[in-house]
């Protein structure tokens, strides 16, 4: 097995500790192959493809810095793997210790922005599975970028897009797409583990709502079959973001809700004035 780590922090923490576990008994006893590779570019998207370029097992999985899995994470993943040779993407049931509001759902099926199945909706919005309870497999159109696996054959001539910079908001859900495209992508329950949502490279709020209206355009431009109603659609849900923003700002009248709002508005100007 390898463990590839793609480390793009801006001290030398993480080589230290990975020399560490060199020395480790369970890398020696499980024949583990850990590959080090310090890439200064900040960029989540260039640090997958590279390992994608390096790796060289059947199946890839595809884990962020903030993520803990269960023990038996992978005995369960490469179980389905194994009882199904047509099965190309699998993703794990991130445990969460709360959920949107029955109110927020409502809002956000209304605009199209979900319909909590992990499949893209009619404006092309969409997100994973991470809001929704489920007890058996489910056959999705996205996964989370924090855990995400693939059969290798899937991805010889496809990569991550390197459109996408820095955090690289919505990158997982453009690439997974494309596989769902070709094969067949699931959502397991078995395969758990905690996602702890690290900030510490994430990016100024007011910066990142502007990014996401961009990133989300960029999306439904590259997926889309461009109508008259598809960009009527599209511009209602990002409407309908701007309104669950401004209730929440209007809600808590806070620092970063303002901040919130005031970026993610100034995306849909640029956006509207810039591109449609």
């Amino acid at each position: 097995a390898q463990v590839i780590i793609v480390d793009q922090s801006d001290n030398d923490a993480t080589k230290k500790y990975m020399e560490s576990c060199r020395n480790q008994l369970i890398t020696n006893s499980h024949n583990i192959n850990f590959i080090y590779i310090y890439q200064a570019k900040k960029s989540s998207v260039a640090a997958r493809n590279k390992g994608i370029d390096i790796a060289t097992g059947e199946i890839l999985s595809f884990l962020d810095d903030d993520v803990v899995l269960f023990e038996d994470y992978y005995e369960k993943v490469l179980r389905y793997f194994n009882d199904n040779k047509e099965l190309g993407g699998v993703g794990g049931k991130v445990i969460v210790k709360k959920f949107h509001s029955w109110g927020m759902k409502l809002l956000r099926k209304i605009f199209l922005l979900d319909n909590f199945d992990g499949n893209i909706t009619a404006s092309g919005f969409g997100f994973p599975m991470g809001e929704r309870r489920f007890d058996s497999p489910m056959r999705v159109e996205v996964l989370m970028g924090c855990n995400m696996n693939f059969r290798r054959e899937f991805l010889k001539n496809d990569k991550f897009d390197e459109w996408f910079t820095g955090y690289s908001y919505r990158e997982d859900v453009e690439f997974s797409y494309r596989m769902s495209q070709k094969t067949v992508l699931k959502m397991i329950p078995e395969a758990k583990l905690h996602h702890n949502y690290s900030r510490s490279n994430r990016m100024d709020i007011q910066d990142q709502k502007i990014m996401e209206v961009k990133n989300y355009y960029y999306f439904y431009k590259k997926h889309a079959k461009r109508t008259t109603l598809s960009d009527f659609l599209f511009l209602y849900s990002l409407f309908g973001l701007f309104v669950i923003y401004l209730k929440e700002y209007l809600c808590n009248f806070n620092v970063e809700k303002h901040k919130q709002l005031k970026g993610f508005t100034k995306g849909m100007i640029k956006l509207v004035t810039n591109s449609l």
